[in-house]
């Protein structure tokens, strides 16, 4: 810091830089807490936290904010709503040095959004962190609505391909875990004969059924155009088939218009391991599974041994 020009704005313009600059805004609220203490309290140094839904006190506790936590948002709709909070919670509680994040809170029947920014401070045996609510967003922040429209396809809601690369990073439960690779048997019929806007409305149709009946083990991702991708964890060898002839079975039967097409479905089934678990892997493996069960014709299942 510079003393010398913060003494000059005193005394030549009668401004104190760290009341009338830093602290001017009040959503600027400013907090330190220590990694060591448990529950983590927030010990509040300056704003207001009644504008962020809490009653005005002088400490706000973990058991206090994660309640309001709103866990149906869009960053938890990419990262995964089951383990949402958990990361954030983790990321907290192992900061190095800086970390900046994003945070919704339930408030007054709507939610806010609030950026934060975290700072350790180095060489602390108390292992103490200074934090300040830098924004609150009534609305969802221009940069959380592109970083879903990165990782969600528009059409269909259902996960990108870039999303499959980053749950591939993240994803810890390899415990018979398959990946389930697709295409759709039928699909050009569909736009030849009905037009392009039914082709779309299939594709939506489809991904509507898969989100209505979603399920905690198993992952939906469109790759682009009629081919999808599907993660599936806790499954025996007979239960991943079992899943697939459903697959198969349920589109085949979406709708009226499709039956009378006679679309079908030609999967490829991968057994995820340490050596296929990367991206590229997994889906050269899928792809080449599931060509092989087109050159059967279709509704085909062909899995790895």
């Amino acid at each position: 810091m510079n003393k010398k020009i913060v003494a000059e704005l005193k005394h030549k313009y009668n401004i104190d830089f760290f009341n009338d600059m830093l602290l001017q805004k009040r959503e600027h609220i400013s907090f330190y807490f220590a990694l060591d203490i448990s529950p983590m309290k927030f010990n509040i140094l300056y704003g207001d936290v009644t504008k962020i839904g809490f009653k005005d006190q002088p400490a706000l506790y973990s058991h206090d904010i994660i309640p309001n936590i709103y866990l149906n948002n869009a960053l938890a709709e990419v990262e995964g709503k089951q383990t949402f909070l958990h990361d954030l919670v983790s990321k907290v509680k192992s900061i190095q040095d800086e970390l900046y994040f994003y945070i919704p809170l339930k408030h007054d029947n709507n939610v806010i959004w609030l950026y934060i920014g975290l700072h350790r401070v180095k060489n602390s045996t108390d292992k103490l962190v200074f934090g300040q609510v830098l924004r609150i967003y009534h609305d969802t922040p221009d940069e959380i609505t592109y970083y879903k429209k990165t990782y969600q396809d528009p059409l269909t809601r259902l996960f990108t391909r870039e999303t499959l690369k980053k749950h591939l990073d993240m994803l810890n439960n390899q415990s018979n875990s398959y990946g389930v690779y697709f295409d759709i048997d039928g699909f050009k019929e569909i736009n030849d004969r009905l037009g392009h806007q039914e082709g779309d409305q299939f594709l939506k149709d489809l991904a509507d059924y898969f989100i209505s009946n979603w399920e905690q083990n198993v992952i939906y991702y469109r790759l682009g155009g009629d081919e999808f991708f599907i993660y599936v964890y806790n499954h025996t060898r007979d239960e991943i088939i079992k899943r697939a002839e459903k697959l198969i079975y349920d589109i085949e039967n979406l709708n009226d218009k499709t039956k009378k097409i006679g679309v079908s479905a030609s999967v490829g089934i991968v057994k995820v391991t340490g050596d296929n678990r990367n991206y590229h892997s997994l889906l050269d493996q899928g792809d080449q599974f599931m060509y092989q069960s087109k050159r059967k014709g279709k509704g085909h299942i062909t899995i790895s041994d």
